[in-house]
Order: structure tokens, then sequence, then C-alpha cells
């Protein structure tokens, strides 16, 4: 039995995983919950990019946040430097890196801040340093941890997340993918109680269900093949 559903992610992000949805046999639309609107770097972030082959590690935490980042790097780099680890949280992130000639590294399940601490070049980080590229808001796990084991962290926001304008509830959709607590709050008003909430992560759907009364799916991650696998059937 086929589904109808709501794919909330940003502009340009969710056609990939509504395709997929549309091969499995179901309905889908992407209607993106938020925008993506870069910020202007603080004199403070901008001087940290100047170091930034003093890094042992930067830490990518989306594709919005590779893209801006990188973004702000090339124009004060016209070489990257070497010996920076590069991470991702997945593999469109790490699509990100590489488009922009450099080696990703990222964990190939999981696709959350606990696989990325898993990852062999974080294992022993006691005095170096890492920078974590992210948005405006969004979870500390990472850099908590971090500076647990003896790192000195840096975290830059590049962007911030506004609830998008068009968003919206299709006529006839009976299920919504929702990939971040941002996500839902944008879209929370507009679900009907009896729809379907196809949740990213524990995290998420812990937000979900302090709202919404109707069924609740946790997916894996937010990766699109988990997305995907967490459609009931009808």
């Amino acid at each position: 039995m086929s589904r109808a559903v709501v794919v909330t992610r940003p502009a340009g992000q969710g056609e990939p995983l509504a395709a997929r949805l549309v091969d499995a046999g179901h309905r889908a639309w992407a209607v993106p919950a938020l925008a993506i609107e870069p910020l202007p770097l603080a004199d403070a972030h901008r001087r940290l990019l100047f170091d930034l082959d003093l890094y042992h590690a930067v830490f990518f935490v989306s594709a919005n946040a590779a893209h801006h980042a990188l973004n702000a790097f090339a124009d004060l780099w016209p070489q990257w430097p070497v010996g920076v680890h590069w991470l991702a949280v997945g593999e469109s992130t790490a699509a990100v890196i590489r488009d922009a000639g450099l080696t990703p590294e990222y964990p190939r399940s999981g696709f959350n801040s606990e696989a990325v601490l898993a990852l062999p070049c974080l294992a022993s980080v006691a005095e170096k340093r890492i920078l974590i590229c992210r948005g405006d808001s969004g979870r500390d796990w990472l850099a908590a941890r971090l500076r647990e084991k003896g790192a000195g962290v840096d975290v830059v926001p590049f962007y911030r997340r506004l609830p998008a304008p068009g968003r919206h509830w299709p006529e006839g959709a009976d299920t919504v993918m929702i990939t971040s607590v941002e996500g839902w709050r944008a879209m929370a008003a507009l679900v009907p109680a009896g729809a379907t909430v196809i949740a990213a992560g524990e995290r998420v759907a812990a937000a979900v269900a302090e709202q919404h009364p109707g069924p609740l799916e946790v997916a894996a991650s937010a990766h699109d093949s988990d997305m995907l696998a967490a459609v009931p059937p009808s």
C-alpha cells in the first residue's frame, strides 16, 4: 500500500528523497520546512579561519554547513591547508567536501554525532584544536565530548534556519518526514493530528511526541535510506 509523504528538507535538498519515495510506489511532495540564510562572519570568527591550518580536524554538521563554511574558507585560503581532517556526518555532507577538492572522513553508519566521535582521527585529541562549522543553533553534544577528551573546540555559525514562508500541508498527504527539531517546530501547526510523522532519530522523535498525538515512526538517522526504510505500510 502506498503513502502520500511530505519531505521537509530545505529547498533543493528534498527532491532526491521524494524521487525515491515515488520509485517505491508512494506519492511525495518536497515542501521545505526551513529556509537557510547565510550569516556574516563575526570578526572573532574570521580570525579563527585564518588559523585553519592549525586545526587537527574541521567538522561540518550538515551539507549546508559545509557549503557555507567552505565558501568562507575559500575567500581566505587560495590553497587548502594540508594535514587537516575534514569530517562529515554522512554522505551528503561528504559530497560537498569532496566537490571542494578535499577528502572527507565520515561514519558509514549511524550518521550522527556519536558516530562521528567514534572516527579514528578523534580517538586521541588531547591538546588538539577542532573547529565545528554549524548553524546558529543545534546540538552541542559533540563539542562537549571533545572538550572532555582535552581538545580545544571552536564553534562557528555560518547560517541560520528560519521557517520557510511557503511551507504548507499538501491536500491528500498522510505522512511527513521530519529531520530536525527546528523543522518540526516550523511544521507542527500544519500537521494534522492523524498524520504519521517519521522522525530522524530519537531526539527529533521526542520533540515530535511532545506535541503530536498521532502515529510516530523513528528512523535510524536522517539519511535518505533510513528515512525511506521507516515508512510504515498503509
